[in-house]
């Protein structure tokens, strides 16, 4: 996604006025926006399904996913509750049979406190075995959702990794969806995803590997693995259209400009300058070049200025 910051770094943009940088940015950030909606949107319905199966909570009609997940963490929060109840009782129940045992060791002889000791024993063993039963349960529906959220929010970060993916022509779209539930088994068959907590509370998405250390990109100063760049080491990397073309072949630069870097980047079917930065993104992505990097926006202005992506109308 093109940011003003990055448009206003390219010389040959500096004509343009403020608004239209924002229009650009603008335009560029609802393109990526809409692809990534499409996946999110039926990866609530997928978890929808899935929570529906671990609790047996149906979804209310016109609820919202995120209203109907925090209802049943409501339900699980009752269980909770429930379980502090039960304890309590028990509690009350061990201490009057140690009361009452101690009122009868003391000499006491009446026959009601024996009849009172017994049903308090029958009360705590009863109560003992229900404490069990729902503590086994709850623990059981706990780690059921804990589990379920963890893969709600690697298939949210999967559908953000792959928004801006474009498949070569020819993939028809149940195809596609094979291809990338495939990539995804292969990254999750290399490494456990975890989230670490960031010093700012924000969350990033790690890969461990079998030997429990954190997977590291070789391509990006041995930086942890994002899920974008695991993916486009997977087999789909074949069938994704980077923009790329072989060595000594294919057209030229657009324009007529010259440089390495563009060598291994065909931007000339590229019709807009929005179509040639979509394409200059992905290309950077699939080398292992992040978007949070210095160099991602210094090579992306570089590939611009030797593609005289400028000269482009903007869309």
């Amino acid at each position: 996604m093109l940011t003003v910051e990055m448009l206003q770094q390219n010389t040959q943009l500096s004509g343009l006025t403020v608004e239209q940088f924002n229009a650009i940015a603008e335009m560029s950030r609802n393109d990526e926006n809409t692809v990534i909606g499409t996946k999110i949107g039926a990866l609530h319905g997928q978890y929808d399904s899935d929570i529906l199966s671990i609790t047996g909570v149906a979804k209310n009609s016109g609820e919202k996913s995120y209203d109907y997940l925090k209802r049943v963490l409501n339900a699980n929060k009752t269980d909770l509750e429930t379980l502090a109840t039960t304890k309590q009782e028990l509690a009350t129940a061990k201490a009057k049979v140690t009361s009452l045992e101690k009122k009868i060791a003391e000499g006491a002889q009446d026959e009601t406190l024996k009849h009172q000791l017994k049903d308090a024993k029958q009360q705590v063993t009863q109560l003992q075995s229900q404490l069990t039963t729902k503590q086994q349960e709850f623990d059981t529906e706990k780690q059921k959702l804990q589990a379920q959220l963890q893969s709600t929010h690697v298939d949210y970060a999967f559908a953000a990794a792959t928004g801006g993916l474009k498949f070569k022509a020819g993939i028809t779209e149940g195809i596609q969806k094979t291809l990338l539930n495939a990539a995804k088994a292969e990254v999750l068959q290399r490494g456990t995803p975890e989230f670490q907590q960031n010093a700012d509370g924000t969350q990033k998405l790690v890969f461990r590997g079998a030997d429990g250390n954190v997977l590291n990109n070789p391509k990006n100063n041995l930086n942890p693995y994002t899920f974008e760049e695991l993916i486009m080491e997977t087999s789909i990397k074949d069938v994704i259209d980077t923009g790329r073309k072989q060595f000594g072949g294919g057209t030229g630069p657009l324009g007529g400009g010259g440089g390495s870097s563009s060598s291994v980047l065909d931007l000339s079917g590229m019709r807009t300058q929005l179509e040639a930065d979509k394409a200059i993104e992905t290309y950077l992505l699939s080398n292992g070049i992040t978007r949070d990097s210095a160099e991602f926006a210094e090579q992306s202005m570089q590939l611009r200025n030797e593609n005289n992506v400028a000269n482009l109308p903007i869309r």
